[in-house]
């Protein structure tokens, strides 16, 4: 039985720090995922790559929420506040250098990712070699980078809420999950912009297909790496972290905890095997909502799983503060992406569609 209740303020909090997971991993995806693309020199690159990496609009946004998070405190994270299980913390969990991490990684991360997303502007077949392999030795470091940073994250923001609880594949769990969040973002965000007909360059249904691909191997090792850690806990019964999953398992959240669990496997998994789904865009849009849905769901029930039986709380529906919160970061992110895809010149202009007229004519 709960030792103490949980208020809704605790999830709505942790809403908070899951939208940021969202905004921070679809800026820092985007460049992770345009990096791996160069390194196995993906022909397709150059219709989608710039839409990519102007989601890196979206650091400023994550670095203003990251602020609110810390000065939260331990309304984010209970271990602030001594709600520590009983269990001692460690240098790990020091609050000055919890925070002084946080902000240092947030900003090297994002200078980083702004150096690369300059050399790519730079950076074609018929550029100069030295541009060309300046921008491939950069593209060598982005996955160490996403990996090392991701990994960091997932500690930080999920396995460490409670203190000393340690899964040696979390790291790799957290940030596969969001690196495939990403791919479904992408397939709803291009199919939206290729039906509003603002692109300047058009994108083709077999991008649509190879997204997918890469969404189809990712649910797989997602479902994976998921069960193995699960297995691990619970073969070796040990006590100290099958717990963790008791609380989401069997407490007033069990509902939530199975719900993110099938959107992020099975039902992706059987809508992507099919050839005839990989090549419509449209239906690409059920699966891809399906993984989106599903790791929001995820990473919330990660952040207050220490208190899943503490306190019931179904995102969005459970309070009106989870909308507004999710509604004001969407649309904020919506205004900067679209600034910076104008900015960069991805959109259609005024004078594009007087000469495709003059053209036709």
């Amino acid at each position: 039985m709960p030792t103490q209740m949980m208020p809704h303020s605790y999830a709505n909090w942790a809403i908070l720090m899951d939208n940021y997971l969202f905004v921070m991993y679809i800026a820092l995806a985007s460049v992770f995922w345009c990096a791996v693309l160069h390194l196995v020199n993906g022909k397709w690159r150059y219709e989608v790559r710039f839409i990519l990496s102007s989601a890196t609009a979206l650091f400023p946004l994550g670095f203003v929420l990251l602020l609110i998070i810390l000065a939260a405190g331990g309304r984010c994270f209970p271990w602030m506040d001594g709600n520590t299980f009983g269990i001692p913390l460690n240098g790990w969990h020091n609050t000055t250098f919890f925070n002084l991490r946080e902000i240092v990684l947030y900003l090297a991360v994002w200078g980083f990712c702004s150096y690369f997303v300059r050399l790519q502007k730079d950076e074609f077949p018929n550029a100069p070699a030295t541009a060309r392999r300046r921008f491939r030795n950069v593209a060598l470091l982005v996955p160490v980078v996403y990996c090392i940073y991701g990994t960091i994250t997932g500690w930080d923001f999920e396995m460490t809420q409670i203190p000393r609880w340690w899964s040696p594949i979390y790291g790799p769990y957290h940030f596969e999950s969001m690196m495939r969040m990403f791919l479904a973002f992408s397939i709803v965000a291009l199919y939206i912009l290729r039906k509003r007909e603002i692109l300047k360059i058009p994108i083709h249904d077999y991008v649509f297909n190879y997204i997918s691909q890469i969404m189809l191997a990712l649910t797989i090792i997602w479902t994976y790496a998921f069960f193995v850690q699960y297995l691990v806990m619970w073969y070796g019964n040990l006590p100290d972290e099958i717990v963790r999953y008791n609380k989401m398992m069997n407490g007033p959240n069990w509902f939530t905890f199975w719900l993110f669990f099938f959107l992020n496997s099975f039902i992706p998994f059987f809508m992507l095997i099919f050839k005839a789904m990989r090549n419509s865009p449209a239906l690409l849009l059920f699966p891809a909502s399906s993984i989106l849905m599903g790791t929001f769901l995820e990473r919330f029930m990660w952040i207050i799983s220490p208190h899943a039986d503490d306190v019931y709380h179904f995102p969005f529906l459970s309070s009106w503060v989870d909308v507004v919160i999710t509604v004001v970061v969407a649309f904020i992110g919506y205004k900067l992406w679209a600034r910076r895809m104008r900015k960069d010149g991805l959109f259609r202009t005024e004078a594009d569609e007087l000469a495709e007229e003059s053209a036709a004519a």
